[in-house]
């Protein structure tokens, strides 16, 4: 996990802050969703946010099994998103220091030291291959994948920008962790933080 400078503690909140953007993108496209976890290992901080990437119904044709694919990418890249916004809201010299394409490359680990830039590299060539004749020249090869990264990024982006979801739950997720050290939040938990969201948008 990068930023060394930062204390394990704000780490931890970053953490949150990231698998709650898988957490939420994932249950806008309809994946079944579950707990989310942080906890620290050899490899540093570490989050983990429970999304079954499994489909709910057959994929029968080539472009169902390329909305799936392009679904999963769009979660994944919501973790990523949800860090940016994180340093923007609470780190904003860092922020201001970097660029997106730092954040995508030195990203939140899982329990197993991936990031999910290595992830999404591993389904790209699959989602290309669905779409296009993959170009033999690497340079054009990365051209064509980079389209396809670059919409599912726009659609997360899109969906996380301004989400009030992630303002409200990630606070309160963040303030758990504080005040009581709470670093696993339970499926029931997070469904009713979410409730809690929307209810207090109504008023």
């Amino acid at each position: 996990m990068i930023h060394n400078t930062l204390s394990t503690d704000k780490q931890c909140k970053r953490a949150i802050y990231h698998e709650l953007g898988h957490w939420l993108m994932g249950r806008n496209v309809g994946f079944d969703v579950g707990k989310i976890i942080i906890g620290t290992s050899h490899v540093g901080v570490y989050g983990n946010s429970a999304i079954n990437p499994s489909p709910k119904t057959k994929l029968d044709s080539t472009n169902a099994i390329y909305e799936h694919l392009f679904n999963r990418v769009c979660i994944l890249n919501a973790g990523v998103i949800a860090d940016i916004l994180w340093h923007k809201k609470y780190e904003l010299e860092i922020d201001s220091k970097n660029d997106t394409s730092f954040f995508y490359n030195n990203g939140v680990m899982d329990k197993t030291a991936i990031t999910d830039k290595g992830k999404i590299e591993e389904l790209l060539p699959i989602m290309n291959g669905i779409v296009n004749t993959p170009a033999q020249d690497e340079k054009l090869l990365k051209k064509q994948m980079d389209a396809i990264q670059g919409k599912a990024w726009d659609s997360s982006l899109s969906f996380l920008q301004n989400n009030k979801d992630l303002e409200f739950m990630g606070s309160e997720l963040i303030k758990e962790f504080g005040e009581f050290g709470k670093q696993h939040f339970t499926t029931e938990y997070l469904i009713k933080l979410q409730e809690n969201s929307r209810a207090s948008e109504s008023l």
